[in-house]
């Protein structure tokens, strides 16, 4: 598996924005299942803008279950979370992860562990966690009507609006792994 882009040579995540998608709007978002705050779509024009995610793709790939690299899907496959979330125990069901960060391929989370200099060195010194995840499910951010107002210039946000931001992943079943585990094998396998 692939990522659909690169840059210089580098694979960029599905889920990335580039610089020529910047503009915000307030529009219907299939995968949020209500209004949303939405970017402009043009995956591909401009410089990819790494540590941004596009607010549609990153929604997308969180509530269709696909790979935050390639953006193909993640089912029945070995998932991977990357993440800087720790586990608290106000989940819905007790202890859980809630992250924004989309899950991937093993072999994926491999490759972005490869080339990524920020999470090679997040994982380092730990402040990345890799999990192999077993059970997981979405939720969205609803949010305020000053943040909306905000990045929306001009839309005049109530504060009755429920507004989705971005989707989150709940973790509910997880095992903790490390960067040996990801990166013995090209294969996806456990």
């Amino acid at each position: 598996m692939m990522a659909a882009h690169t840059y210089g040579g580098v694979p960029v995540p599905y889920t990335v924005s580039w610089s020529a998608e910047e503009a915000f709007r307030v529009d219907r978002c299939p995968h949020a299942n209500r209004m949303a705050i939405c970017h402009e779509v043009a995956p591909g024009q401009g410089k990819p803008q790494f540590g941004k995610p596009h607010s549609q793709r990153q929604r997308e790939a969180i509530a269709d279950d696909l790979c935050d690299l390639c953006g193909r899907t993640l089912r029945n496959k070995t998932k991977v979370s990357l993440s800087h979330a720790r586990p608290r125990a106000n989940g819905a069901e007790g202890l859980a992860i809630l992250q924004v960060e989309p899950l991937l391929h093993r072999q994926c989370a491999a490759t972005s562990l490869r080339h990524c200099p920020s999470l090679k060195r997040d994982v380092a010194a730990g402040t990345v966690v890799i999990r192999q995840v077993n059970r997981h499910r979405v939720q969205f951010a609803i949010m305020s009507s000053e943040y909306v107002g905000t990045l929306v210039p001009g839309y005049q946000a109530k504060s009755e609006d429920r507004i989705a931001g971005h989707a989150k992943v709940e973790l509910l079943r997880w095992v903790d792994r490390d960067a040996a585990w990801l990166l013995r094998t090209a294969e996806d396998r456990p």
